[in-house]
């Protein structure tokens, strides 16, 4: 039996990139989105999340990937740790840090080896690569961990069981691969806003960093 892989699936440009490398590669895939019921745009990303699987399914039919229907966790059921707690307040006294990385470390300790998939521009990184080691995972791809030496000790404790398979590519250079490789029709499927379930608000986190990646156009793309 194939060993499944969890993945967080958040319907997103990043995580949607990663889905497709793995589906590509035979992996089968058990996708977890968490409900914040403080997200207006939830209902919309998991409608995103069934639409995309789809288009991957079709388009790469030939793949021995699968990808399992989407697993629902309610963020407040999430099993909490109050060691990852007292790590995540001492990390926000000295920088700014969201509260999704708190209990997205809660969730990698009971699936292990979770991703972030932080690209290398992203203006939300709490982690550069050169503070990370990289991997050939079980894929038999490039993955990055953290790595002790070169990492402080909180941010070392807060990410020990997530890997950062994106890390060394921009979204651009994301845009230009599905380019290549003919799947750019499925990113441009990809949800972004926050705040919105219709259109891009343009002026919540994901909006903002879509303009910086220079992806400004999907703003009025999607509007």
């Amino acid at each position: 039996m194939k060993k499944v892989m969890y993945f967080l699936w958040t319907g997103g440009w990043d995580s949607t990139f990663r889905v497709i490398q793995l589906y590509k590669r035979g992996i089968t895939i058990q996708p977890i989105y968490v409900i914040d019921h403080n997200r207006p745009a939830a209902q919309k990303e998991i409608e995103t999340i069934t639409l995309l699987t789809k288009q991957i399914e079709q388009k790469f039919e030939n793949s021995n990937g699968k990808i399992l229907p989407v697993k629902l966790i309610k963020r407040k059921d999430i099993e909490s740790s109050v060691y990852l707690k007292t790590i995540f307040k001492l990390i926000k006294r000295r920088r700014p840090i969201g509260k999704q990385y708190y209990w997205l470390s809660c969730l990698a300790q009971k699936y292990d080896s979770l991703e972030q998939c932080f690209h290398k521009e992203d203006r939300d990184q709490l982690i550069s690569i050169d503070e990370l080691i990289e991997i050939k995972d079980e894929t038999g791809g490039r993955n990055w961990v953290v790595n002790p030496k070169k990492i402080g000790f909180l941010r070392s404790q807060l990410f020990k069981n997530i890997r950062f398979p994106l890390i060394y590519l921009s979204k651009l250079e994301m845009k230009h691969y599905a380019e290549d490789h003919d799947f750019i029709d499925i990113m441009d499927n990809t949800w972004f806003c926050h705040r919105s379930g219709e259109k891009p608000c343009g002026k919540c986190a994901p909006c903002k960093q879509y303009v910086i990646d220079g992806f400004g156009y999907r703003l009025s793309q999607l509007s």
